[in-house]
């Protein structure tokens, strides 16, 4: 049997050309290399993923000793940061470096001194305006004027109310600083702000006295506006009219029938006439007094009379006369309640000279309350001297 020769042809890898010999070497490199980087990976056991979101805070301030000279400004420090870390991973702690003995570090509440508390933005703070008239005293003693003084019996009693107060923001402030504060003021219902005129006359100790709009003895020649009381009206009319005016006069001492424009309701006005004595009792009844312009109105209710009128829209040598006329000529003691009217710059300024001035001396200047009387013999004006001046608007 014929031996056969060993096969000479030649292997796989030896029949690959030289390129294909490379490729597989090098794909054989590379998956070599990744086999080791995934051994390696999981060799070190490294978390996957870690992300940190902190919230947005204020930046932490350093402590500063407590003291009484420090204002006490609390300050809240930073909130921790928050660690979100992917499912499957492990959060490495991170190490807290040791806390050096001469470090103080800040804790809940930090005291920081004011000089180092930062200004506080333009917009928190209340707008700054022009104050025309004083503030108002919120104190419970300034609420309202204060109890009457007995009367003097050496001197004359004066007692004074300026009609026409508060239409305007110029003369209310003039009269609430230079005229003082035993001098009452009146006020017209129909005054917007009444509530706010009345506040201040009583910051300033002074009594208040509403005018009761009413028709008068010549309705053709004057408008008591929208809510008058008076001829032409039912009782139910004018029961309503005057419960406006009592919500309007709420806190005054009480009601007048004279305004600014002087008395109007002698020689048949609606005061005088018996419909107004419903009207009276009511007032009464609400512990009012009731201010009548003058003796010829025949008051049978609570209150006061007026015994005198100076027009205040009249120039200075005319309101000085008027002034200097009030006192009585005998020198005798008397009592004198004297309604002005209307206000003006004038009025203001001899009026405020004259209560300071040399005729000071022989009265005493007292609030209109301490003349009241009950009205039902009308003792205040039975009691008027006769000497005592009546000078009309």
């Amino acid at each position: 049997m014929q031996n056969r020769p060993a096969s000479s042809r030649p292997g796989l890898w030896q029949r690959l050309p030289v390129i294909g010999r490379l490729l597989i070497a090098f794909w054989a490199v590379l998956l070599a290399a990744g086999a080791g980087a995934t051994a390696f990976l999981l060799h070190q056991q490294k978390p996957i993923v870690v992300a940190t979101v902190s919230p947005q805070s204020k930046p932490h301030l350093p402590a500063q000793p407590t003291s009484p000279a420090n204002s006490s400004i609390v300050s809240t420090p930073a909130q921790k940061e928050t660690t979100v870390t992917a499912a499957g991973a492990q959060t490495a702690a991170a190490p807290v470096p040791a806390k050096p003995a001469d470090v103080t570090l800040p804790t809940a509440a930090t005291t920081i001194s004011a000089k180092a508390a930062p200004p506080s933005p333009a917009g928190s703070s209340a707008a700054v305006t022009q104050q025309t008239l004083p503030p108002i005293v919120s104190s419970a003693a300034s609420s309202s004027p204060p109890a009457s003084a007995p009367l003097p019996t050496d001197k004359t009693a004066i007692a004074i109310v300026l009609q026409g107060f508060g239409y305007s923001d110029a003369l209310t402030y003039d009269v609430l600083s230079r005229i003082p504060a035993p001098v009452a003021v009146g006020i017209s219902p129909y005054v917007s702000n009444i509530r706010d005129i009345i506040a201040r006359a009583h910051a300033s100790h002074r009594e208040v006295y509403v005018t009761l709009p009413m028709q008068s003895a010549h309705p053709e020649r004057a408008d008591e506006g929208p809510h008058a009381l008076g001829y032409g009206n039912s009782a139910a009319d004018d029961q309503r009219e005057l419960e406006w005016c009592l919500t309007r006069a709420a806190g005054a001492e009480g009601l007048t029938d004279a305004s600014e424009n002087g008395d109007d309701q002698p020689g048949g006005g609606y005061a005088t006439s018996p419909d107004f004595s419903p009207i009276a009792s009511a007032i009464s009844s609400r512990g009012l007094l009731y201010l009548t312009g003058s003796a010829q109105d025949g008051r049978r209710t609570r209150g006061m009379t007026a015994t005198a009128w100076i027009d205040g829209d009249a120039d200075a040598a005319t309101l000085d006369s008027r002034l200097a006329a009030l006192l009585p000529q005998d020198g005798k003691p008397a009592k004198i309640l004297l309604m002005v009217g209307p206000i003006t710059p004038v009025m203001i300024d001899r009026l405020a000279n004259w209560l300071k001035g040399p005729a000071a001396q022989n009265f005493v200047v007292v609030p209109p309350s301490a003349f009241a009387d009950s009205g039902v013999s009308n003792d205040q004006a039975a009691n008027l001297s006769p000497s005592n001046p009546i000078a009309p608007l």
